[in-house]
């Protein structure tokens, strides 16, 4: 073994530990993600494109080379085991040290020391009826952004507002890119992504204007150290919510709409339910419709399948039950936030 070896080994013993001790992952989300964040995404600046996708690469250049290279030398099985395993030792380490840690910190409802709220009927009424009421109101509002602008306001928010939650702020030099292999992003339905490696947010260069500040806020809640898809679609919709815009509000409304939808197919009863999706405007069952069908014109479907078959892999194998299904959630977690006055 090479001294190398023994470090790789200690950090994954301590990217164990966080999996299976909560006061480990807490010190790592409190004490380690934040300068690490900062280091890996400042390397990331001193270049304009995606280094996550670069590292993807890489990785996969660099594991067909070492076979290539055991095949050629015929150095034997064990020779190339040992170089295939110290190359995942150190993606292990990297992909859990970057981010992935995060995970496995104390929930925030535990941090708030509340409970997850029953679902309550007139709860839920009361904010489908305001909810629908600036939904509609804001239809039509939708703009195309001054992107700089845009981003240092939900930067703002996360950094004076989200971190009191436990989760860091932003530094000048974190801004989002566009991915490398944007069509491949299209063709599963990805709007954003955030990368562990560096600690980029990256944003699909086809979004809608309707969808970008929604988007955009979701994707940054995850650099400021938040895991489960559903708490940042939460706290994308807040920030969108308590904008002064009319075009930032219905970004947040359009985008929390099949949420909600879903969650009053399954909550009212079918006559409600359709007295619902009537009082919804014309203008918003346009944009609506029209999102899902220019996303799915760039769909691929075996691709898609795929992609949401390795993501749902990848949430459960982190503590996430609900795997993708975890993104429906925010629901849940706005009715238990606002019943806490949160």
């Amino acid at each position: 073994m090479r001294k190398s070896d023994v470090i790789g080994l200690v950090l994954l013993a301590f990217a164990i530990g966080c999996r299976i001790f909560t006061p480990l992952a807490d010190f790592y989300a409190a004490h380690c993600y934040p300068p690490i964040s900062a280091a890996l995404s400042f390397c990331a600046s001193a270049v304009p494109f995606s280094l996550e996708e670069a590292v993807v690469i890489g990785i996969v250049i660099a594991f067909v080379a070492v076979l290539v290279r055991a095949i050629r030398r015929k150095s034997g099985f064990l020779r190339w085991l040992g170089t295939t395993a110290r190359i995942a030792l150190w993606l292990v380490v990297w992909l859990n040290l970057g981010w992935a840690c995060n995970y496995f910190r104390t929930p925030l409802y535990d941090r708030l020391g509340i409970e997850k709220a029953p679902y309550d009927e007139q709860a839920f009424t009361s904010f489908l009826a305001a909810y629908t009421e600036d939904l509609n109101a804001t239809a039509g509002s939708a703009q195309a952004w001054d992107k700089e602008s845009l981003e240092a306001d939900i930067k703002d928010f996360y950094s004076n507002y989200v971190s009191t939650f436990g989760y860091t702020g932003f530094h000048r030099w974190q801004h989002v890119k566009t991915p490398l292999l944007n069509p491949l992003y299209s063709a599963v339905g990805v709007l954003g992504f955030m990368g562990p490696f560096f600690c980029e947010s990256q944003l699909n260069r086809e979004l809608l204007d309707e969808q970008y500040p929604f988007t955009l806020a979701h994707e940054l809640a995850h650099l400021a150290g938040v895991t489960r898809e559903a708490e940042a679609n939460y706290w994308a919709y807040v920030y969108c919510r308590r904008s002064g815009s009319a075009a930032v509000r219905y970004s947040g409304h359009l985008d929390l709409l099949s949420y909600v939808a879903a969650s009053a197919k399954a909550n009212l009863s079918e006559e409600s339910y359709s007295q619902w999706r009537a009082s919804l405007s014309d203008k918003v069952n346009e944009d609506y419709a029209y999102s899902h069908e220019y996303w799915n014109e760039r769909r691929v479907g075996i691709i898609d399948r795929i992609q949401q078959w390795m993501m749902d892999r990848f949430l459960k194998s982190n503590g996430v039950s609900q795997g993708a299904g975890d993104y429906y959630g925010v629901i849940e977690m706005l009715m238990t936030m606002e019943g806490h006055g949160r």
